[in-house]
């Protein structure tokens, strides 16, 4: 098989709860990705950024199984949540979107895995 030049390096950010079928997706069609931990955002819940170098003619098959794999949701969190845990029942609820991924892709004029 012909090696593929790499000339896009995508940044994945997603939930870590949807993180390990995206990575287990991404390795069945050929993708390789670094992963590095990261914790934050609103809901205080674990991150994770994955890098992975690839063709610009393969990211829109890349971006069709991020998509599949990191879904959107709703959730609704109590208002004060960052008080007290656990929340009073009388408690006002925010709608919050959840899940799904944000991708950065960036032109790489160079691409060595070592």
């Amino acid at each position: 098989m012909q090696e593929q030049t790499i000339d896009r390096l995508a940044v994945v950010i997603v939930h870590q709860w949807q993180s390990k079928g995206l990575i287990k997706t991404l390795k069945d069609h050929n993708f390789t990705a670094t992963i590095v931990d990261a914790v934050g955002g609103l809901l205080r819940e674990g991150m994770i950024t994955l890098v992975v170098g690839t063709p610009e003619r393969r990211l829109p098959s890349f971006f069709a199984l991020v998509r599949n794999a990191c879904p959107g949701s709703t959730r609704f969190i109590p208002f004060d949540a960052e008080m007290e845990f656990p929340w009073l029942p009388e408690s006002e609820l925010v709608v919050v979107r959840a899940g799904g991924a944000n991708i950065f892709v960036l032109p790489v004029e160079e691409f060595v895995q070592l």
